[in-house]
């Protein structure tokens, strides 16, 4: 690599925060243009050494080169005022300034003694047309779709001349159309030699944009690769320190004579869902795979009774459920981890126990009323210890937990329930492959004592690693149904591509002609 493709250089950087090794002697390069990830499980050290390269944290020891030149922020406006920009997962912006307001907050453009209100627009609207999309400049940003919010995120950081973008965890809201979009923003950046450090947990995504990968491991650095150098399992490998010869925990034998828990008879759901069937047994986890509208989603919030059906059947130990709500579906034993926990599975500035005890608080009052707090500890106390959720007490807040512990803390508040049927959309999403792996052994554990589980996941490996079955849903309809030993990764995408037709939707195509 010549000196003139180095755009970034760190040599021997190391953090300390007190007894805490948080980076160790880190060193490596990053070339103009590129799209860099950093990898690496909670505690590697990515957020750290993004901090210190947004001035945000000062390094004990050690260099860092931009440009060939030695610098040394001591704030983040000196990290902007260089060009090197961070986009956390939480945004800052003002939800009642308009677009303009908020690309230029705290850095406005003055004329005289009066905001220059017309360069700054002029600036705004050419950052935005270097970057290919189209944004209402007079919106309100608290309007505006967190897809929008993050595109103003990324034109904050280029409006003036930024060189490098710093992308923590940028599509962890996001749909899959909205990532598709932020992808060709990417690419787009990176053609008009701007650097992308691209910080994430889902490596399919990783290998999709990144260039080149950098793996951190307990504060140090493990290597950089080009990424057609490598694979998923090799990187993974990398940041966990040791081999993936079984991503997996072995599926659980289920017991031969044990009659359905569930049943689902001919449901159907106007636009939806089209003649759904299947049943699940105790302590059968019967994966879904699809690709995204393909009603899978919609499935899990008919049987939750957040969306209702037209006409069908459910059944939970042969008895008829009539599910019109969510209430009714906590009362008949079905629980729902919802694809976003931040939005829909967690309070996120309460605490770790009041989260637990939520959907069950009435069955924790006192006979005067009001809460009982001892039941409550013992509760949370409980659930903290089985779920192993890292953490000092139960009274912290979940919004200062990682991603992994929080989704304990929503699959603890459902577990609270004492389900018999558990419905997980997504449960793994946007958390480290340490933290994946604990959940993995959670489900394993769970499908042991005897829990029916529906899983839905955007990684397949995961649906066909996990499950005693896998369905594939397309267009609203269960198209083929796989048992564990014949649901290969290359015939079960052809299924969700529509490369092969199910037997369901050949019939419907038949039925159209």
């Amino acid at each position: 690599m010549s000196r003139k493709e180095v755009i970034l250089e760190l040599k021997n950087v190391d953090k300390r925060f007190g007894g805490v090794h948080a980076l160790n002697n880190v060193s490596f390069s990053v070339k103009r243009g590129e799209v860099h990830a950093i990898v690496g499980e909670n505690g590697a050290g990515k957020s750290t050494l993004m901090k210190i390269l947004a001035g945000n944290y000062q390094p004990d020891s050690g260099k860092i080169l931009l440009e060939g030149k030695e610098i040394n922020f001591s704030n983040p406006h000196q990290a902007h005022e260089a060009g090197i920009n961070i986009i956390y997962q939480e945004f800052y912006c003002f939800p009642a300034l308009d677009v303009v307001s908020n690309v230029f907050a705290g850095k406005e453009i003055s004329h005289s003694l009066f905001l220059n209100d017309k360069k700054m627009r002029a600036l705004a609207c050419d950052v935005f047309n270097r970057m290919g999309v189209n944004i209402d400049l007079n919106a309100n940003v608290g309007n505006l779709s967190i897809a929008d919010q993050q595109i103003i995120e990324i034109a904050k950081a280029l409006v003036y001349e930024g060189k490098i973008v710093i992308m923590d965890e940028p599509n962890s809201a996001l749909t899959d159309k909205e990532t598709k979009a932020l992808f060709d923003l990417i690419v787009r950046l990176k053609e008009q030699g701007i650097t992308i450090l691209y910080i994430s947990h889902r490596m399919e995504e990783v290998f999709q944009i990144c260039d080149r990968i950098t793996v951190l491991r307990d504060g140090g650095y493990i290597g950089t690769w080009d990424k057609n150098e490598v694979d998923v399992p090799f990187a993974i490998s990398k940041m966990i320190g040791r081999k993936l010869d079984e991503a997996f925990p072995k599926i659980v034998d289920l017991k031969v004579n044990d009659n359905p828990i569930l049943e689902v008879r001919n449901l159907n759901a106007a636009g939806k869902l089209a003649d759904i069937n299947f049943s699940v047994r105790p302590g059968e986890v019967l994966g879904f795979a699809g690709l995204e509208g393909c009603g899978i989603r919609e499935l899990f919030h008919v049987l939750f009774g957040i969306d209702a059906c037209d006409s069908g059947e459910v059944l939970l130990n042969g008895q008829l459920q009539h599910i019109h709500f969510s209430t009714g579906a906590i009362n008949s034993g079905i629980g729902l981890i919802p694809a976003n926990r931040r939005d829909h599975g967690l309070i996120m500035r309460w605490s770790i126990k009041e989260n637990i005890s939520l959907v069950i608080l009435k069955k924790l009052l006192n006979f005067l009323g009001l809460t009982n707090q001892s039941r409550i500890n013992t509760l949370s106390s409980e659930y903290i210890k089985k779920l192993s959720i890292s953490t000092s007490s139960a009274d912290k807040a979940v919004l200062d937990l990682s991603g992994g512990n929080q989704q304990k803390v929503v699959i603890s508040k459902w577990l609270a329930t004492q389900p018999k049927v558990l419905l997980l959309d997504d449960p793994t999403r946007g958390i480290d492959v340490g933290a994946k792996s604990e959940i993995y052994l959670l489900i394993q554990e769970l499908a042991k004592n005897g829990l029916a589980i529906l899983f839905n996941s955007s990684e397949i490996d995961e649906v066909l690693g996990l499950s005693h079955r896998v369905m594939v849903m397309r267009q609203g309809r269960i198209i083929k149904d796989f048992q564990h030993e014949e649901a290969d990764k290359h015939t079960v995408l052809r299924y969700v591509s529509g490369d092969i037709l199910g037997t369901q939707q050949r019939e419907s195509v038949k039925q159209n002609c």
